[in-house]
């Protein structure tokens, strides 16, 4: 099973940068990883650009991501962006 990224409550302006550095760190020397936003509440559009970089940049850089947690108000906020949020797109 694969060791999970868990997101915090608040991902706003104030929170991203230090949330950018430990997902950085969370992915690096991966091959599979999880990400878990289920318990975030609150997200700005900081917060969204974090998410929509931690999903495509590990696709990109070859990461198998095995499972994305996510909430209603991320999966809402994320539909009207036109951004997917689904693990599948990597098989």
């Amino acid at each position: 099973m694969t060791e999970c990224f868990k997101f915090p409550a608040e991902l706003t302006i104030y929170e991203v940068q230090e949330t950018f550095n430990e997902v950085k760190s969370y992915i690096t020397d991966k091959e599979c990883v999880s990400f878990d936003f289920s318990e975030t509440t609150e997200v700005d559009s900081a917060g969204l650009q974090l998410i929509i970089w931690v999903v495509y940049h590990s696709q990109k850089i070859g990461l198998k991501i095995d499972t994305i947690s996510t909430n209603e108000l991320i999966e809402k906020r994320c539909e009207k962006l036109g951004v997917g949020m689904s693990a599948s797109q990597n098989d």
